[in-house]
């Protein structure tokens, strides 16, 4: 019985008593300069696309009291330990890219080295004589090696926000290794903890940690037990412990984070986005093979049928079945096969993503498998190498040199496919103009637009906001955002509207209807504007979506006149953004209609002291002390609001006639010709010099100021 036991542990990989770890250090130091070296020019790629929802407009990274509950659309809602990332970027370099790339660059790495550890102890659980076994430490290394730099995980690792597939990932293998670690002393229970622990942190990260601890028993029945009955026996509160992180997983999603965008209440049926996946898989499986022409964007699920997708479907569907016979018979080529399937499955099967029909980041963990395979095949299939490790030292040294030089040709052309494509993410324009030169989409030449857009190309960008429709709605939303900059508010609105009536829940939907609401302002159709802004709070939105939209619907309210609704709307918003001094100009004009004085002059107050250079709100303030009829104060902020708006003929009239109250008939002669010279057709300038004319002779023949003036 314990020779059986011995047994076992030794086939959970131990390492063996005749390799050295200094060895192994040194083949680890090789994985993190490979890595560096491929990613080295990275470091200057911009932020992009999802990275200015996630970075840069994220208020929950900058509060470490909101960290852990950003808003439910973002990219990180219900993954805090990566926003909690994000957040001690922010913390230490602010906005300022490197900084984030030197972190996804070194999850890579460290996920690379878990590759390494997980393979070298896998096969030294092999039989003793076995080639395997025996090259277990440099097949670890080349496995880890050519993983690290396949050109097919440069978009998880350049895109800043796929560091949530990133941290996953190095979870996911964590779990793995720690688990590896567990099986056999010492410290077993220490790693235990670790692997726990690490599928935890895992499931908050990343949803597709859900399979985490099934590849855990299936590695265990392959690699360590023989059987799932022999591993359930002995370590099945192990997996019970592992399994409790689900619940972790399920409370993270029970609010629905991208409710929209992912999961079974999408527009997309399961059975479309499954036919979708056969053609993806096979197109993955071609780029893990050769790696040129990768794609950023693949678009949208399409409305296939099985018809369409047969030989798709029937060369997955037998490459499914090749693995389960192989589980049966020859278990640990269908362990690989199996590491394959389902660590993609959470993205790649019935489960809906209705904006992204495929990605090359859902290849992370999955590729690892391909790779093994790849190694193991070529080292087993190489005959004379297989003799030749068997042999004398003296007569085997051509076959480590032969093998090395074939590994050193891979890793090569990995590297340098992998730092040409990690250029072509140095601009986002390029980058867009990959996709549509290779995959040229609806989805494709909206991208493309959007960074000619941006790039001041607007001429440019319109054909292929054209062409991108009706593939891909998001153009309607774009054109209708082009079309009201441009002053072309019915083109925008029909646009904008055509937008909605396709894709109502899209996060764009609701800064369409803002944009939309704008237009009808802009038109005069109030009350349509209003019914947009008020459809745009009940739709959940962000906090500061919300805010924004009661500043537009006060807006509305105040332009309509429909002063008391105004007022409660703007005290909403400046509960969000108190230092608008707009705002409370209008907030103030507002309580004002409403015989609220003391209210609006506070607000009025506030409007100067949020903003002092502003001339608008010193010459309302003024005015408002003018109606209180305290005068001196008056004439202090109509002074200010003249000398900050010179050319403003309502700040001249209002400070003439705040110097006439004090009898300064003469000047307010003069602020009341200026004003004039301004704006010769300014009414209240020609009435109130009308009105003045008598006193400014009597003050004249006099010499001496007026009370009359007052009056």
């Amino acid at each position: 019985m314990a020779r059986r036991r011995q047994t076992r542990e030794h086939r959970s990989g131990a390492p063996r008593p005749a390799e050295s770890s200094r060895n192994s250090t040194w083949w680890a130091i090789l994985i993190v300069v490979a890595g560096v070296v491929a990613y080295g020019n990275t470091l200057s790629v911009p932020f992009m696309l999802d990275d200015q929802l996630t970075i840069l407009e994220n208020p929950s990274i900058r509060s470490w009291g909101s960290v852990l509950s950003p808003e439910r659309e973002l990219p990180v809602a219900g993954r805090p330990l990566v926003n909690v990332s994000f957040a001690i970027n922010y913390a230490i370099g602010g906005l300022t890219e490197p900084g984030y790339h030197i972190v996804n660059i070194s999850l890579h790495i460290i996920s690379a080295l878990l590759v390494f550890g997980i393979v070298r102890r896998a096969l030294q659980g092999f039989d003793p004589s076995d080639v395997l076994a025996l090259l277990s430490t440099p097949l670890a290394f080349a496995t880890s090696l050519l993983w690290e730099l396949h050109p097919l995980n440069t978009e998880a690792v350049n895109y800043l926000t796929q560091r949530t597939e990133l941290m996953m990932a190095l979870f996911y293998l964590l779990t793995l290794y720690a688990s590896i670690r567990a099986a056999r002393p010492p410290k077993r229970t220490l790693w235990q903890w670790i692997a726990c622990g690490s599928c935890a942190a895992g499931m908050a990260c990343k949803e597709s940690m859900v399979t985490a601890p099934v590849m855990i028993v299936l590695y265990d029945a392959v690699f360590v037990f023989g059987s799932i009955k022999g591993a359930f026996k002995a370590r099945w509160r192990f997996y019970a412990a592992l399994a409790a992180s689900w619940v972790l997983l399920a409370a993270l999603n029970w609010s629905g984070p991208r409710v929209h965008s992912a999961g079974f209440s999408t527009e997309v049926h399961p059975w479309t986005y499954l036919l979708n996946q056969t053609v993806m898989i096979t197109h993955y499986l071609r780029r893990a093979v050769w790696p040129l022409s990768l794609v950023f964007d693949y678009g949208w699920p399409a409305p296939l049928t099985l018809r369409e997708v047969l030989p798709y479907a029937l060369f997955i569907t037998a490459l499914l079945g090749i693995v389960c016979v192989a589980l049966a018979r020859r278990p640990r080529l269908g362990f690989l096969g199996a590491w394959f399937f389902v660590t993609l499955a959470p993205t790649s099967s019935v489960v809906p993503i209705a904006t992204e029909v495929g990605a090359e980041r859902r290849m992370y963990l999955p590729l690892i498998a391909l790779v093994a395979l790849a190694v193991i095949a070529a080292v087993s299939s190489w005959s004379p190498l297989t003799r030749l490790a068997s042999a004398r030292a003296s007569r085997a040294r051509v076959a480590p040199l032969a093998g090395s030089l074939v590994l050193l040709v891979a890793a090569a052309a990995l590297g340098t496919a992998t730092m040409a494509r990690n250029r072509e993410y140095s601009s986002l324009l390029l980058l867009a103009q990959t996709v549509v030169d290779r995959y040229p989409t609806g989805v494709a030449h909206h991208l493309l637009a959007v960074q000619l857009i941006a790039a001041g190309r607007q001429d440019e960008a319109m054909p292929h906001l054209r062409q991108a429709l009706p593939g891909a709605p998001r153009a309607h939303y774009t054109m209708g955002v082009v079309l009201f900059e441009r002053g072309q508010a019915d083109e925008a609105i029909a646009e904008l509207q055509a937008f909605l009536r396709e894709q109502p829940y899209l996060l764009e939907a609701i800064p369409a209807r803002q944009l939309l609401g704008r237009a009808f302002v802009k038109q005069g159709r109030l009350p349509e504007a209003i019914e947009q802004y008020h459809t745009v709070l009940t739709m959940n939105p962000s906090t500061a979506e919300r805010s924004s939209t009661l500043g537009l619907l006060a807006e509305a309210l105040f332009a309509q006149q429909s002063y008391e609704q105004a007022v409660v709307n703007y005290r909403a918003y400046l509960e969000r953004k108190p230092n608008d001094s707009g705002a409370l100009t209008n907030l103030a004009l507002a309580l004002a209609a409403t015989d609220r004085f003391e209210e609006a002059l506070t607000a009025f107050r506030r409007a100067v002291e949020v903003d002092p250079r502003n001339g608008a709100a010193r010459r309302n303030l003024a005015n408002a002390l003018f109606d209180h009829q305290d005068f001196d104060e008056a004439v202090i902020q109509a002074r200010e609001a003249v000398a900050l708006r010179p050319n403003d003929p309502a700040a001249h009239e209002l400070y003439g006639r705040a110097l006439a109250t004090h009898g300064e008939v003469a000047q307010a002669v003069t602020e009341f010709e200026r004003a004039l010279q301004i704006d010769p057709s300014y009414e209240d300038a020609q009435v109130a010099l009308r009105r003045i004319a008598p006193l400014a002779r009597t003050s004249g023949s006099n010499g001496r100021k007026t009370s009359a003036a007052r009056k």
